[in-house]
């Protein structure tokens, strides 16, 4: 079997004093790498995908006079004029009260910046309007510091194209993307058996079926829709990345084709520092806050070299003192990420009453309830969960911290978490469609 070898040598500055810098070399096959396409981009649908379902279409369908077995914008299309402008009338009035009620579903906020960090390019297709998009956009994507999608194809975009299941639309955006249809390296995600999966299986690519109402996932099985059924199925969009990651060749610097580096320990080199990682409370009592937001060579500051250290009267006095808590510093690392790691429930219940962001990941994407789980510490899992830290939150490889633990106590209470969120968001609500 091939493999390549990369020789990685981590340094320090000379003040770091770091002895035995030995060159880490990693060995990796490309044999499962190369098996697998490289993801160039994901397509959604909106309505129902990126947010809760809030369209009644049961009572549209019926208002429009249109069986719920027929494609409703190609019924109203065949109308006579004069009850084709009623049941235009209708879609608007519905779609106009559903943009007031626009919520954004559970884990897509997660999802999206996952997508965000591995730099894929996403695109959305939907059967709703250009002013409900625009909604969409202003009132929740870009108020969650989402991007905007450079593409966006709506039923009444100046294209001109048919709408879903119709595959004109996906054509489009292959073609905008440089990608030759049909295509193993773009996925379609939606709730829409009979639109959005056999909008990709028309266009020939791969599918993702959000199944929020679990009636697919209780059956055990995804069933056939014109063209074949999903290839993947979740409950929520937060669970999409790990099935990505899984089947997908993701590029870039925490792509699944680079290993990542295993960096050096780093050593306080700065005098507050290095009393903070010494517990001397008092030494740090005579110096500014200046000095104590300051950091280190490495990037820490005292409060996490306390925090590392395992000193609780140290990281207390600096609270007291009022140092900044959730600075971020060797590998991004918050004092939470260290005390979450270490297992020190004490200092992170301090850190926690505190007003600490629990939710601030560090450069490998790993958060604090990843370490709390991976580390099977469950009180450390419970401490987080009790003071707001999100059980959503994605590592690089798209897994919740659920699925980054061996502990099935402790998968079990992640779990737990998870499933009030999503009932949370749940909404009975079927589109027929």
């Amino acid at each position: 079997m091939p493999f390549l070898s990369s020789i990685f040598i981590a340094s320090y500055k000379t003040r770091m004093k770091v002895n035995n810098l030995n060159a880490i070399i990693r060995q990796f096959s490309t044999t499962a790498v190369s098996n697998k396409p490289k993801l160039r981009g994901v397509v959604f649908d909106m309505d129902g995908t990126l947010t809760v379902p809030n369209l009644d279409f049961k009572t549209m369908y019926a208002r429009c006079g249109v069986s719920l077995s027929e494609d409703l914008l190609i019924a109203v299309a065949a109308y006579p004029t004069d009850k084709k402008l009623f049941a235009n009338s209708v879609i608007d009035e519905m779609e106009e009260e559903g943009r007031r009620t626009l919520e954004l579903a559970t884990g897509v906020v997660e999802m999206s910046k996952w997508l965000e960090s591995h730099n894929i390019p996403c695109a959305m297709v939907t059967r709703n309007t250009r002013a409900t998009v625009d909604t969409f956009f202003s009132n929740l994507w870009l108020p969650a510091g989402l991007k905007s999608f450079p593409i966006v194809l709506t039923r009444d975009t100046s294209l001109n194209l048919p709408s879903k299941p119709d595959p004109s639309q996906l054509q489009h955006i292959a073609d905008a993307w440089g990608i030759s249809l049909p295509s193993d390296e773009i996925i379609m995600v939606g709730d829409s058996p009979s639109n959005d999966i056999k909008f990709g299986k028309n266009a020939g690519v791969a599918t993702a079926l959000v199944d929020s109402g679990r009636s697919h996932l209780e059956i055990g099985k995804i069933s056939n829709y014109g063209g074949g059924g999903a290839d993947i199925c979740v409950e929520s969009l937060a669970l999409l990345p790990r099935f990505l990651w899984e089947r997908y060749h993701i590029e870039g610097s925490l792509g699944s084709g680079v290993p990542l580096l295993k960096h050096a320990v780093p050593i306080p080199n700065s005098k507050a520092c290095i009393a903070a990682s010494k517990g001397d409370d008092i030494t740090l009592c005579l110096m500014s806050i200046d000095e104590l937001n300051t950091p280190d060579d490495t990037g820490n500051t005292p409060l996490i070299w306390a925090v590392e250290s395992g000193h609780f009267n140290c990281v207390e006095k600096l609270l007291s003192l009022g140092v900044d808590i959730d600075t971020c510093g060797y590998l991004n690392n918050t004092a939470c990420s260290r005390a979450s790691r270490r297992g020190y429930t004490a200092i992170l219940k301090i850190l926690c009453e505190s007003k600490a962001n629990l939710n601030i990941p560090n450069i490998k994407m790993q958060f604090p309830l990843h370490f709390g789980a991976f580390k099977k510490f469950s009180e450390v899992v419970n401490i987080l969960l009790a003071y707001g830290a999100n059980p959503l939150v994605l590592d690089r490889k798209g897994r919740t911290p659920s699925e980054d633990t061996s502990d099935e106590t402790i998968r079990n209470i992640l779990s737990t978490a998870m499933r009030t969120l999503f009932d949370k968001r749940k909404n009975t609500l079927v589109d027929p469609k």
